[in-house]
């Protein structure tokens, strides 16, 4: 280890816990002298339970860390925080901390002090994430916040919803309990008072009622996420009812089930470019009536399809959407699906593009050795790069909004 030079030292530093940094401390002199220099530097810290604890059983460890990194520290994990911990920290200052994601220790009850604590400990934040006891008392105290994302929060009292969203300019916000029975009542409307608003990812059965009309007429709202039990087809009626030509994006993570109501929601929504199917089913027949009805579609996502179009009905629904520009079928079993005698249509359906489209295969079982002849045609390009999308965990829909309109 004595061999290790600086430079190295810092690199490795960089791959270990926090707990490991702490036990180096304590091998010698040298080694302790680069742990310091690499928490004077760093720019992200995550401190797990096990760390916290690791800090706690050292005292002397714990300031030694403290006092280097709160001064260069950008962005902070804690897990399993606790008001006794945290105490112990305000003898330090944190002003470029603009990013926390915190869950802090279970409670019995309501905890505003905990808060209170920690908008004292780092009042510089643009980004949250919390879980914890807090009813939603002192979060305006972060004036700067941009973006509140609020996490299992059982004790969240919406009677402060007024002053929290009068006070901050929030552009993104996060109130999820993934199904769990949580009723916000009708004071959820009060989110809508911030007039910045960009993004919103909730669970459905807050969107009932007057919320989301008024979140569609809010000037800046671009995109709504929510997971989704029971009222996936009522909310996307509403869309389709309110807003129709502002939805330009629409995803579906298993959320789809094959309903005709949101077929027919979608069908409404004729400026859609962007399609995504992920872990869903969604009958063929369906799938041809949207892209015919589609004139602006131009991406296709199936990705994880239980039960894919046959070829020939897949290139049917290429040919009935004359602007789509990527095909995406990433992680779909593709081994034997394009069989040469099933993909007959192939050609005279390309023949009559006016732009190439893009077929992605990323993670299908294909490659480029074992592609059938007749997919190597000029309007055709073939990828196998991962595309990024932005998909939530499972039961989701994601709805982009265009605000040109």
């Amino acid at each position: 280890m004595q061999n290790i030079n600086e430079d190295l030292w810092i690199k490795i530093l960089g791959f270990l816990p926090m707990s490991d940094q702490v036990a180096l401390t304590q091998v010698n002199g040298n080694i302790h002298t680069y742990v310091q220099y690499y928490w004077r530097h760093v720019k992200i810290m995550t401190f797990t339970s096990d760390d916290l604890e690791a800090l706690r059983s050292n005292e002397t460890v714990m300031h030694d860390c403290l006092e280097c990194c709160s001064e260069s520290v950008q962005q902070l994990k804690l897990s399993k925080g606790s008001m006794e911990t945290l105490r112990t920290w305000t003898s330090y200052s944190f002003p470029r901390l603009h990013t926390l994601d915190c869950e802090m220790d279970y409670n019995l009850d309501e905890n505003d002090e905990e808060t209170l604590l920690l908008t004292e400990l780092f009042p510089y934040l643009t980004k949250l994430t919390l879980s914890s006891s807090t009813s939603g008392c002192h979060l305006w105290r972060w004036e700067q916040l941009r973006e509140l994302h609020l996490i299992w929060c059982e004790f969240l009292d919406t009677s402060t919803f007024r002053q929290i969203f009068s006070t901050l300019k929030l552009t993104k916000l996060t109130l999820l309990y993934y199904g769990y029975n949580v009723t916000l009542g009708e004071n959820v409307n009060d989110v809508t008072i911030c007039k910045t608003l960009e993004e919103l990812l909730i669970d459905d059965h807050h969107l009932l009622g007057d919320f989301l009309p008024q979140l569609l007429r809010m000037p800046n709202f671009r995109r709504l996420a929510f997971y989704t039990r029971d009222f996936y087809e009522q909310l996307l009626g509403t869309v389709a009812r309110q807003q129709p030509l502002k939805v330009v994006s629409l995803l579906f993570n298993d959320a789809f089930w094959s309903s005709e109501r949101v077929t027919d929601a979608i069908a409404r929504m004729s400026k859609l470019r962007r399609l995504v199917l992920q872990g869903d089913d969604m009958e063929t027949q369906l799938l041809h009536t949207i892209c015919h009805k589609l004139t602006h579609l131009e991406e296709l996502h199936l990705l994880k399809m239980r039960d894919l179009p046959t070829s020939i009905q897949l290139w049917d629904i290429v040919a009935a959407c004359p602007t789509l520009r990527i095909l995406n079928l990433s992680s779909c079993a593709l081994r034997t699906y394009f069989a040469e005698p099933h993909i007959s249509g192939l050609n005279r359906n390309l023949l009559n593009r006016s732009s190439p489209l893009t077929l992605n295969l990323h993670n299908t079982g294909l490659d480029l050795e074992r592609l059938p002849s007749a997919l190597k045609h000029p309007n055709l390009k073939i990828s196998f790069d991962p595309i990024k999308l932005n998909v939530w965990s499972s039961r989701f829909v994601e709805i982009d909004f265009s605000n040109n309109l």
